[in-house]
C-alpha cells in the first residue's frame, strides 16, 4: 500500500483529479455550477458530431455520408478530422441530453494521459525518477495551450501522444528500433491528422537536437543513414494515416499554398508576445502571438537552465535551436505556413505552440532535476530576467501596445504576476538551499547533516507539498485569467433548451431526413440537425467541400465569406428554401404574413413559432436546362425558375410563358412590381457611397440585397444588419431587406465603399413566381427510400432535361438508372 501511495503515476493522476475539479469549481461548470464545459466550436460543432457518432455506433448510421449534415453531405472527412479518437467510443454511455458530461469525462482522461505520459517521458528519457517530476506533468497538462484550446478536444490526443513519441525518438537513437515510433506516430496522425502533422514535424526537429547531444562521436555517414531511416519512418506513418488524410485532401483541395513571404516583421505580434509569457496572459492575444505560458515555475527555472553546470553545452545549444525555430514563425509567414502544412489557419494562428510549451517545460524540468549544481548568483540572474521582462510589459502597457480587441492587461494583473513570481522564487531558492547546504558561521555545521531525519521525513515532504499547491494554484490563476477573456462557456440550460421541443416536433414528421427544417432561434446551432436527427440547409465544419459551398454562395445561399467554414440555414430568398426542400421554419419571433413568402403559420409550442412551406420541392425534381454561373445570384435564380416551367402543359399560364426571365426577380430600378426613386451620394472624406431609395409597392413583394463586400442598410436611421460580409458573419449572400404589402411605402439607404456594379438590389414578383410553382413539371421522385449511403426512387421525364437532387454535390456519388451505372 505504501508503494502505491508513493507511486508517481498514482500521485500525478490524483493531482489531475484535484486540479481538474478545482478548475470546474472555479469556472462554475457542472456539477459545481450552472455552466457546461461547452464553448465556442465545442458547442457549435463537436457536441453534435458526438451525437451523430453515437448513432453510427448504436443504430448503424453511415460513416461516409450523413442525411443530417446540412443538405446531406459527405461525412467521412468530418469523421476523420473530429471523431477518430478511440476515447470517443465512451459516447455510447451518454444520452444527447448529457453529452456535455461526456465531454467533461474524456477531457479529463486526455489531460490525465498528458500528465502521466510527461512523467513517463522524463523518467525514461532523462532518468528523472523522483516524485517531484509529477509537477512538470501537471504543468504540461494544464498549460495555457491546453486550457485555452481544450474545446478543440480532438487536438488533445496528439498532445498526450507527444511525450510518448519523443520517448520513442530517444529509444530509436539509443537502440535503432524504429517500429514503436512508427506505430505511435501513426496513432497520433489517425486521431487528428492536423495536429498529428505538427507532432511529426516537431519529432523531426527534436530528433536532430537529441542526435546532436547523444551521438557526439558518430560520423556524417552514420548520421545520414540514421536520419534517412527516421524520415522514412515518418513517411510510413503518413502512409498508414492516408486512410483519413487522402480523402480529406481531396475534399479540401485548393487550400494549400506556398506563395508567402519569408520574413515579415509585425511589431504588434512581437509586442503581444511579451504578455503571453506571464500568467496574466489574455486569450485574445494568442490570435496574434503563440502560447508560451506554462506556469511561473518555468519562468523561474529557464534562465538558470543556461547557467547550470551539470547540463551539457550541447544540450543547451540543441534545445535553444529548437526554441529559435519555434519562435521564427512570429516573423516568418512562410515558416508559420510550414508548421500548418502550407495552409492558412482561419484563426488560432499558432496551433503548433504546444511544442514550444513542451520544450520550455522540458528545459525547466532538466534544471530542477539538476538544481544542486546551481550557484546563488544564478537566482539573481533569473530574477533580473523576470524584472526586465516585467518592465517591458509595463512599458508596453503604458504605451497602449497591449490592447487587442477591446482587452488590455491591467497593472493589477501585472502586480499579481509579480507576487506569484516572488512566492515561487523564494520557494525554489529554499528548496535549493535545503538540497545543498547552509553553513552556520559560528558552529560550522551543515544543517542537513545535523538533522537528516527532520529533513527527509518532515521538511522535504512539506516543501514538496507546498510547492505542488503553489504550482497548481498558479496554473489555476492563469487559467482563470485566460478564460475570463475567452469565448464564454454556455450555460447548461442553453445546451439543453431545445431537447423537449425537438422530441415533440420530430415525432410529428414522417421522415425528418427529407422534410427539411430551418431552426432559426439558435445562431450557434448549425450542426444541431446531427444531434437531433433531422436535415436542414446549414452546417459548420472545417472538413467541408469548398467548391460546393462556393457554388451555393453564387446561388444566393449564406456562406461564411473568407474560408467557407459554414453555410447558414436561414439563407437567401424564399426560393433558396424552396429548392432545398425546406418544409418547416421554426423561429422565436413571429413572422409577418408572407415575411418569408410561402411559409404559413401552423402552430406555437412554448415560445417557438412553427411555419410550414406550401412551395417546398421534393428531393428530386425536373429542370429543363443547366444554369450558367453568374456573379449576380438573382440572374441564376431567374434562370432556375424559368427552367422549372413545363411548356408542354396546356394549363401553363400564358403570361408566364411569354415574358422575360427577368420577371421573377427584378432590379428595383426596372421593376413593374414597385415604384422606385434612387439617389447616389459620394463622400470624398470617407470614400463611401450612400444610395438612397424611395419605394412604393404595387404588389406584395420581398426586397433583397446581395454583395460580395461589406455594406450596411439603414431603415429610419437604424441598421438592418449587424455585420454584413464580415469574416464571422452569417449575413452574407442574399439577405432580405423587407417584405412589403401592396401600396406600402419604404425609404432606406445603403452605405458601402465598394464597387456599385457588384451591388444587387432586387425585388421578387411573388405572384408570377407562384404561377411557375403551380405549373412546374410535376414529374419528380416518387416512392423515395433513403438507405445508409444513398436513396432510390422512381421518376420518368417526357423531354430531355436534368434530374435535380436537393443534395450537396460530391464526387463520391454514383448514379444508377434502371440499375445500370450512369457513366456520365
Amino acid at each position: 500500500m505504501k508503494r502505491i501511495i508513493k507511486n508517481k503515476y498514482i500521485i500525478v493522476t490524483f493531482l489531475c483529479i484535484i486540479t481538474y475539479l478545482a478548475y470546474l469549481k472555479m469556472m462554475r461548470i457542472y456539477p459545481f455550477g450552472e455552466y457546461s464545459i461547452l464553448k465556442c466550436d465545442l458547442y457549435q460543432q463537436y457536441i453534435n458530431f458526438f451525437g451523430y457518432l453515437k448513432e453510427i455506433i448504436i443504430n448503424g448510421k453511415s460513416v461516409v455520408f450523413s442525411w443530417n449534415l446540412g443538405l446531406a453531405n459527405n461525412f467521412y472527412t468530418t469523421f476523420a478530422y473530429y471523431l477518430m479518437s478511440p476515447l470517443n467510443l465512451f459516447v455510447v454511455f451518454f444520452d444527447y441530453t448529457n453529452m456535455d458530461i461526456f465531454v467533461e469525462v474524456i477531457t479529463f482522461i486526455k489531460i490525465t494521459l498528458m500528465a502521466n505520459f510527461m512523467v513517463l517521458f522524463l523518467d525514461k528519457s532523462y532518468q528523472y525518477k523522483c516524485r517531484e517530476a509529477v509537477m512538470f506533468g501537471i504543468i504540461y497538462a494544464f498549460s495555457s495551450y491546453v486550457i485555452c484550446y481544450s474545446f478543440h478536444i480532438m487536438w488533445l490526443d496528439s498532445l498526450y501522444m507527444l511525450p510518448i513519441i519523443l520517448l520513442l525518438v530517444d529509444k530509436y537513437i539509443e537502440n535503432g528500433k524504429i517500429w514503436p515510433f512508427i506505430l505511435n506516430l501513426s496513432y497520433a496522425i489517425l486521431t487528428n491528422y492536423y495536429i498529428g502533422y505538427i507532432v511529426a514535424f516537431f519529432s523531426g526537429i527534436y530528433y536532430l537536437a537529441r542526435y546532436f547531444v547523444l551521438r557526439q562521436k558518430q560520423g556524417i555517414r552514420k548520421f545520414l543513414k540514421d536520419l534517412s531511416k527516421f524520415i522514412f519512418a515518418i513517411a510510413i506513418s503518413f502512409v498508414i494515416g492516408m486512410i483519413v488524410i487522402l480523402p480529406s485532401i481531396l475534399q479540401l483541395k485548393g487550400k494549400m499554398s506556398a506563395d508567402v513571404e519569408i520574413i515579415k516583421i509585425d511589431l504588434d505580434k512581437i509586442r503581444l508576445f511579451v504578455n503571453v509569457i506571464f500568467n496574466n496572459y489574455i486569450y485574445m492575444f494568442t490570435q496574434k502571438s503563440c502560447f508560451i505560458f506554462s506556469s511561473t515555475l518555468t519562468i523561474v527555472l529557464l534562465p538558470m537552465y543556461y547557467l547550470n553546470k551539470k547540463i551539457s553545452i550541447r544540450e543547451k545549444i540543441g534545445f535553444t535551436m529548437i526554441i529559435v525555430f519555434l519562435l521564427l514563425p512570429i516573423i516568418s509567414p512562410f515558416l508559420n505556413k510550414l508548421w500548418h502544412a502550407f495552409t492558412t489557419p482561419n484563426c488560432f494562428n499558432y496551433r503548433y505552440s504546444f511544442t514550444l510549451i513542451f520544450t520550455l517545460i522540458l528545459m525547466a524540468a532538466r534544471e530542477f532535476q539538476n538544481r544542486k549544481y546551481n550557484d546563488w548568483w544564478h537566482f539573481i540572474a533569473s530574477f533580473a530576467v523576470f524584472a526586465i521582462l516585467t518592465l517591458i510589459e509595463i512599458l508596453f502597457l503604458k504605451r497602449g501596445y497591449l490592447e487587442s480587441d477591446g482587452y488590455t492587461v491591467s497593472m493589477k494583473s501585472i502586480i499579481f504576476s509579480c507576487i506569484i513570481y516572488l512566492i515561487m522564487f523564494i520557494l525554489i531558492y529554499l528548496i535549493w538551499m535545503l538540497d545543498n547546504y547552509i553553513k552556520n558561521k559560528s558552529e560550522k555545521i551543515i544543517i542537513i547533516q545535523k538533522n537528516p531525519y527532520n529533513y527527509k521525513k518532515i521538511i522535504k515532504p512539506f516543501i514538496g507539498v507546498l510547492s505542488t499547491i503553489i504550482v497548481i494554484s498558479d496554473l489555476l490563476i492563469g487559467a482563470k485569467s485566460g478564460q475570463n477573456n475567452n469565448d464564454k462557456y454556455f450555460k447548461r440550460e442553453i445546451v439543453t433548451q431545445y431537447d423537449e421541443f425537438m422530441k415533440y416536433f420530430l415525432n410529428k414528421l414522417e421522415n425528418p431526413e427529407l422534410e427539411r427544417i430551418v431552426f432559426e432561434p439558435d445562431n450557434y446551432g448549425s450542426n444541431m440537425s446531427l444531434k437531433y436527427g433531422y436535415s436542414n440547409i446549414g452546417f459548420f465544419t472545417s472538413a467541408r467541400n469548398r467548391e460546393t459551398l462556393k457554388a451555393m454562395y453564387r446561388l444566393g445561399y449564406n456562406v461564411q465569406m473568407d474560408e467557407q467554414l459554414w453555410m447558414t440555414s436561414y439563407s437567401g430568398t424564399f426560393l433558396n428554401y424552396d429548392i432545398a426542400g425546406v418544409k418547416y421554419y421554426i423561429t422565436k419571433n413571429r413572422l409577418e404574413d408572407n415575411e418569408i413568402y410561402g411559409f404559413e403559420f401552423e402552430e406555437k409550442y412554448d415560445d417557438l413559432y412553427i411555419y410550414k412551406n406550401k412551395n417546398f420541392f421534393n428531393i428530386g425534381y425536373y429542370l429543363k436546362e443547366n444554369i450558367a454561373e453568374s456573379y449576380n445570384p438573382f440572374k441564376m435564380q431567374n434562370e432556375f425558375i424559368d427552367g422549372l416551367l413545363n411548356y408542354d402543359d396546356e394549363k401553363s399560364n400564358q403570361e408566364v410563358k411569354d415574358t422575360s426571365k427577368e420577371i421573377y426577380f427584378q432590379n428595383v430600378e426596372k421593376s413593374n412590381v414597385l415604384e422606385c426613386k434612387k439617389n447616389i451620394i459620394f463622400d470624398d472624406k470617407t470614400q463611401e457611397y450612400t444610395i438612397e431609395y424611395k419605394i412604393k409597392a404595387k404588389k406584395d413583394c420581398n426586397i433583397y440585397i446581395s454583395s460580395d463586400y461589406d455594406l450596411q442598410v439603414y431603415i429610419n436611421g437604424e441598421p438592418v444588419f449587424k455585420n454584413y460580409s464580415n469574416i464571422w458573419s452569417t449575413e452574407t449572400g442574399i439577405k432580405q431587406i423587407k417584405y412589403l404589402h401592396e401600396n406600402e411605402e419604404l425609404e432606406f439607404k445603403v452605405v458601402t465603399k465598394q464597387n456599385l456594379e457588384l451591388l444587387y438590389i432586387y425585388v421578387s414578383n411573388n405572384e408570377v413566381i407562384q404561377k411557375v410553382f403551380d405549373s412546374k413539371n410535376q414529374n419528380h421522385f416518387d416512392n423515395v427510400i433513403i438507405n445508409k449511403n444513398g436513396l432510390t426512387g422512381n421518376v420518368s421525364f417526357k423531354d430531355d432535361g436534368y434530374l435535380c437532387l436537393g443534395i450537396a454535390y460530391d464526387k463520391c456519388w454514383r448514379i444508377y438508372v434502371d440499375r445500370k451505372r450512369d457513366k456520365n
